[in-house]
């Protein structure tokens, strides 16, 4: 795909995953700058089956380090102290053949999703793809959420703009990987859209520049 890569800053992440951290969608990120030792570059926990990854640069010697943990889990959650699994799957100093590794983990399915700059979300649901002949008549495509804020998705084969953006902030913070949207809105806003990648450009801009973009959102009550 076009937009899939390093370069582009674009990755694929099935639902399930938080990404907790990724340098590579700021926009003055280089693939040439070597980072300062022990710097952290990329790092998401799956809260569904509890796999947690991380993309570190250690040191000259050892360059960058692609590293997994298996959370453990009592009391019917996962949690990071007691951890039952750690180890490094990849070292090098080819930080995009690290980054390609990822797509391994953050989509195990290797469907066709539309890579995303993602960071600091929890994407709850994704089926972003760009063949819309894929799609039911009626589907959720994508919903992710981020304290209190939110992003849903729906596909309406039988509309005129078949996609439907539903987007704000909510009274109350989202704790948990959620299939609805149970809390109530404080500000949002309905988009209806035509096609895929108007749909990209406003998941992208909302990710990365949510305080802005709320500020132009009516506030409903």
């Amino acid at each position: 795909m076009k937009d899939k890569g390093i370069l582009n800053t674009g990755i694929q992440v099935e639902g399930g995953w938080s990404i907790d951290a990724n340098v590579f969608i700021d926009k003055n990120y280089n693939i040439e700058d070597i980072p300062f030792d022990d710097t952290l570059l990329f790092s998401a926990v799956n809260h569904i089956t509890g796999k947690n990854i991380s993309v570190t640069y250690e040191n000259s010697n050892v360059g960058y380090s692609f590293d997994f943990c298996m959370l453990s889990r009592r009391l019917g959650e996962w949690h990071h102290d007691g951890a039952a699994i750690y180890k490094t799957i990849e070292t090098g100093h080819q930080i995009d053949k690290l980054y390609n590794t990822l797509s391994e983990y953050l989509n195990p399915s290797k469907k066709e999703l539309i890579p995303l700059k993602i960071s600091s979300w929890t994407i709850v649901y994704n089926n972003l793809i760009r063949n819309e002949g894929l799609y039911d008549d009626i589907e959720l495509i994508f919903s992710a959420v981020r304290g209190k804020l939110f992003i849903d998705i729906t596909y309406n084969r039988n509309s005129e703009k078949p996609y439907y953006i539903y987007i704000g902030l909510s009274k109350y913070e989202y704790s948990q990987i959620i299939y609805s949207l149970n809390k109530p809105a404080r500000e949002y806003q309905e988009l209806f859209l035509k096609n895929i990648d108007e749909v990209v450009v406003i998941i992208n801009d909302f990710l990365i520049e949510q305080d802005n973009y709320l500020s132009e959102i009516s506030r409903k009550t």
